[in-house]
């Protein structure tokens, strides 16, 4: 293995995670994609020169990129949570023995808490919540130095993230709210208050919900580095659902065109956002421009039958109904019984179909 080989790999990832940190405003589904194949690509390539070299600082570099790369997805394209692959484990598994020869060693190279913290990434890629929580909590209370503040940060949102995953809201909440003493900019900020209003949201205190998603997304900056667009775009779709819950329809819409007007027109946020936008036109009598959004919704997306389709159908049938066009609600209320999707309406469908 070449020095030069492994020096170009460490510059692409680097490279890769400064256009991931100055990304701005919403990443297209192509482009996270393309980030995944960059990462994959990477990490093929540093595992591959860790098993050939015998050069034992290259060996070393190799590895640490590959920690590196696991965090970075985990981070920036995974949002703290991760899906325990083959190739997931894997890798767990050699960064886990790395660290543990590094430790027999005595080697200064990782500080006792960066290992501690990637100890627990490594359990958390290897589907082993419990051991990655409890490396996650020892960092946490680690008195050693952490000057960007980022372990601390981040082992307080993955621990409230694992407590989100087991319903305990309470705990949840409150392990957010300490990740907020390490946020180190207005989008970090921003993020961990999405998080905690998650938990509020779940634990039915809206009001409260409400207030850290309103003041997130006032410190949210696409045009700062690590901007979090999924967070932003959530706090956004939980600010009009609130407000549509309590039938604050001006406010509620406001929240869905914001959200129509940031995504993709090919994701689902975008179906939700128009779908709620025909329901709140439908909830004040705009039968006309319910219909036009609706179908909209439905033309965005190539999903397969699901409730959420059919509970579309069903509001456009009965805005056809409310405009007197019967011929154009019979073709809806017939794509509902034909459907094999389970759907709670369906009886009252074919009701209305009936009586056609």
């Amino acid at each position: 293995m070449t020095r030069g080989k492994l020096n170009e790999l460490v510059d692409r990832r680097v490279a890769l995670e400064t256009r991931l940190q100055h990304e701005k405003g919403e990443p297209s589904e192509s482009a996270v994609r393309g980030y995944e194949k960059e990462y994959s690509d990477l990490q093929r390539e540093l595992a591959g020169l860790f098993r050939k070299s015998e050069d034992e600082h290259e060996r070393i570099v190799a590895m640490l990129e590959m920690m590196r790369i696991l965090e970075n997805r985990l981070v920036y394209l995974q949002n703290f949570t991760v899906d325990p692959t083959s190739d997931n484990r894997m890798l767990a598994q050699l960064v886990t023995q790395f660290i543990d020869e590094l430790a027999r060693s005595h080697s200064p190279i990782l500080t006792s808490l960066e290992a501690i913290y990637y100890r627990a990434v490594a359990a958390l890629y290897s589907g082993d919540a419990g051991r990655a929580a409890a490396g996650f909590r020892e960092a946490c209370a680690s008195e050693q130095s952490d000057e960007a503040n980022d372990i601390k940060y981040k082992s307080f949102v993955i621990l409230g993230n694992l407590s989100h995953e087991e319903r305990d809201y309470a705990q949840a909440r409150e392990l957010h709210d300490q990740s907020l003493r390490y946020s180190s900019n207005n989008n970090v900020t921003a993020q961990a208050l999405a998080l905690k209003a998650l938990n509020s949201y779940a634990l039915g205190d809206y009001d409260e919900a409400l207030a850290h998603f309103q003041e997130a997304l006032t410190l949210f900056d696409p045009a700062q580095p690590f901007f979090n667009s999924y967070f932003y775009r959530n706090a956004m779709l939980f600010c009009g659902a609130i407000h549509f819950d309590r039938k604050d329809y001006v406010k509620a819409a406001e929240f869905y065109e914001r959200v129509a007007e940031t995504v993709e027109q090919t994701s689902y946020d975008y179906f939700d956002a128009l779908a709620h936008l025909g329901r709140i036109h439908y909830a004040s009598q705009r039968y006309d421009q319910a219909v036009e959004v609706l179908e909209r919704a439905l033309r965005s997306q190539k999903m397969s039958e699901n409730e959420y389709v059919a509970d579309t159908w069903f509001l456009i049938a009965r805005a056809h109904l409310k405009r007197n066009d019967a011929a154009a609600a019979r073709g809806y209320l017939q794509k509902i019984t034909a459907s094999d999707v389970r759907y709670a309406k369906k009886p009252q469908a074919e009701e209305l179909l009936a009586r056609m």
